[in-house]
């Protein structure tokens, strides 16, 4: 998410969330702040509010509501808090509000041992996620988001769900197809192994600023798919060699990776100690 105003966006009625700003745009969608209602009886100030692009129906709002439940429901410190979900004429929801931003647009410089720390919680929300039976699907920087004390994974991909039975290449903007394993973009469902890889592409950039296939063309979704598929990724040299082994074993053929995003999340921990 970035955390820039947009001059002269006109702002949309949310249901009864009180919309103060846009906030930046996401996968499919766009997030906004604002004030909660007093209906949801939370302390919060601000909440972050994500309405999807497109109508959505009375089903496509079941799934939606299902996984952003299951996802809620998951016990853990490093999982962003999921507040309501709303259909209108589109599908929202609202989530808590991270003023620090996110690994993609954070609201000031990074330490490096600040990134790996956001990274580790990442990985443990991960986890966390798989052992309840999740995949998570979206792991991107952008989806990484900043507290005092670390990190919270939020944004579950929602993009699947309302769109049952669409490739993935229908669905992954050029902005987010680093960060998709190429198994998904062949048709392989999310997993634990395709959550891994997203990891590791997220902490390559994270910690190097760089692609792990050069320059995408950007609002050229298809050509930027063609360059991810015919293109090796390749691990900046900036990374030191505890960093490189990390995301190359994340990339690596399935069956090679880690066997959980936990094992991850201890590797990254013992680069940190």
């Amino acid at each position: 998410m970035s955390l820039q105003d947009v001059p002269g966006q006109q702002l949309p009625r949310l249901a009864d969330f009180e919309v103060v700003r846009l906030i930046g745009d996401g996968n499919h969608g766009r997030f906004y702040l604002a004030r909660p209602p007093a209906r949801l009886g939370i302390g919060d100030e601000y909440v972050a509010v994500k309405i999807f692009a497109g109508e959505c129906t009375e089903d496509d709002y079941r799934r939606g509501a299902r996984e952003l439940r299951a996802f809620a429901a998951v016990e853990s410190p490093y999982l962003a808090t999921v507040y309501d979900a709303v259909l209108e004429d589109s599908f929202l929801y609202a989530m808590e509000y991270f003023s620090l931003g996110s690994l993609a647009s954070p609201a000031r410089p990074l330490e490096r041992s600040e990134i790996l720390r956001a990274l580790e919680h990442a990985a443990r929300a991960v986890d966390a996620l798989h052992e309840a039976g999740l995949a998570h699907g979206d792991i991107k920087p952008a989806n990484v988001m900043l507290t005092d004390s670390g990190a919270k994974l939020s944004d579950l991909g929602l993009a699947r769900v309302f769109n049952e039975g669409a490739a993935m290449t229908g669905m992954a903007p050029e902005t987010s197809v680093e960060y998709v394993d190429p198994t998904l973009l062949l048709g392989d469902p999310p997993s634990r192994a395709t959550d891994l890889w997203g990891l590791g592409a997220t902490m390559h950039r994270s910690l190097s600023g760089a692609g792990l296939y050069g320059e995408i063309p950007k609002h050229q979704p298809l050509l930027a798919i063609r360059k991810v598929q015919s293109t090796p990724p390749a691990i900046d040299s900036s990374l030191t060699d505890g960093e490189r082994a990390i995301v190359a074993r994340c990339l690596a053929p399935l069956g090679e990776r880690y066997e959980t995003a936990g094992e991850l999340a201890d590797a990254i921990g013992m680069l940190r100690a």
